[in-house]
C-alpha cells in the first residue's frame, strides 16, 4: 500500500491510519492540519503560525520496531517550495516534546527522492538520547518555526 521495497529496512508504516496529526493546539498554538492519503501518497495541508507561542504540525508515526542496522529514512516528497523537516524522538525515559532530532527537506513541485542519513539529524536537546535506530519511538514529516503555509505530498517512506 505504502512501501514499494521489498527491503528488510522499508517498513515504516503500511497502514495508513497508524499515522496521527499533532499540532502546537496541545499546548494552545494556532496551527493546524489536515492529512489525507490516496493512491499511497499522503497530502498534508494546513498552516504553522507562531500565534500564541506556537510554531508546528506533524504527520507522526510509532513503527513496531527499526533494525538497528538501518541508516536512515528514504522518501519521495513535493510540495510549495518550502523546507519541512524530519522529526524522530527516541524511547526510554518520557521526554518532552521539545526532546528530539531533526533534519530538514526543501520541496518543489516535483517529485524528488530523499535520503537522509541518521547522522545528518541534529539534536534538538540535550535532554534527547543518542540517536539508535532500534530505539525511534516516533517519527514525523513537520512544518516548524515560522508562518508559512503547508502544502506537502509524501510516499515511498522507509527505512534504508
Amino acid at each position: 500500500l505504502l512501501i514499494i521495497s521489498m527491503s528488510t529496512f522499508s517498513d515504516i508504516s503500511n497502514n495508513p491510519s497508524s499515522w496521527y496529526i499533532v499540532t502546537d493546539q496541545v499546548m494552545g498554538g494556532k496551527s493546524e492540519l489536515e492529512a489525507g492519503f490516496d493512491d499511497g501518497v499522503f497530502s498534508l495541508k494546513g498552516y504553522v503560525t507562531t500565534v500564541n507561542n506556537g510554531g508546528f504540525v506533524r504527520l507522526a508515526h510509532r513503527p513496531d520496531s527499526v533494525n538497528k542496522e538501518a541508516k536512515g529514512i528514504r522518501l519521495m516528497a513535493k510540495g510549495n517550495n518550502e523546507t519541512y523537516e524530519v522529526h524522530v524522538t527516541m524511547q526510554g525515559l518520557r521526554m518532552p516534546p521539545w526532546a528530539y532530532h531533526s533534519s530538514t527537506f526543501d520541496v518543489n513541485s516535483e517529485w524528488q527522492m530523499f535520503e537522509i542519513n541518521f547522522s545528518d539529524f541534529e539534536k534538538k536537546s540535550g535532554m534527547s538520547p543518542k540517536l539508535n535506530p532500534s530505539n525511534i519511538r516516533d517519527i514525523s514529516f513537520a512544518g516548524y518555526g515560522r508562518d508559512f503555509d503547508v502544502d506537502l505530498k509524501v510516499k515511498e517512506i522507509s527505512f534504508y
